[in-house]
């Protein structure tokens, strides 16, 4: 019986020892192709690519009213010098066109270029806002005042009910007020 139990024993060592050689041999350098992936991503990732002088770099910024801001910067632009890691951590989508060409796109969260000029008055609830931009992609509030919404003629107060007053510009909105403010002080003055 202990010749028998020697032999499993034996058995069972030379199975492990042979299994264990194979492994270190295919994980160590005795195969480098099976790890060859491993190696040339931690390569990468060692040596990443920067924005060099001489490369054209398309700039695409994308506004949530689908407006498309579009600009080609030669030399690098203002992204000279910058490693490709550093401009996805600010949001950039990467992508190397060509060996000297570079296309960058992100998302940006603000209102749209063509609706800066845009003024939209809507009902606070304590009076008149003024925000700029469009009832659909609202910007920073430009403007708050206490008003009687009584007061109001019949067509703002009725676009005030309906989301708000759209104005195409500034000097549109300067109007309004100016002649918000006679219609107002009017009725107090008789």
């Amino acid at each position: 019986m202990r010749k028998l139990w020697f032999g499993l024993s034996l058995a069972v060592v030379f199975v492990f020892a042979a299994s264990a050689s194979y492994i270190y041999f295919v994980l160590a350098e005795g195969a480098p192709e099976v790890d060859k992936p491993y190696k040339a991503a931690t390569e990468i990732a060692a040596r990443s690519p920067q924005v060099a002088a001489d490369m054209r770099v398309t700039r695409r910024e994308i506004y949530p009213c689908g407006y498309t801001a579009e600009e080609v910067l030669v030399e690098g632009g203002e992204f000279r010098g910058l490693t490709f890691d550093q401009l996805a951590g600010d949001g950039w989508n990467v992508a190397q066109t060509g060996e000297k060409s570079l296309e960058i796109t992100r998302q940006v969260e603000d209102i749209c270029p063509i609706e800066q000029e845009k003024r939209l008055i809507v009902d606070s609830g304590r009076g008149l806002a003024v925000y700029r931009g469009t009832a659909e992609h609202r910007g920073d509030l430009l403007l708050e005042m206490p008003v009687d919404m009584s007061e109001l003629p019949p067509e703002l107060a009725e676009a005030l009910q309906n989301g708000g007053y759209q104005l195409e510009s500034q000097a549109e909105l300067d109007e309004v007020l100016e002649s918000l403010d006679e219609l107002i002080a009017a009725p107090g003055e008789e």
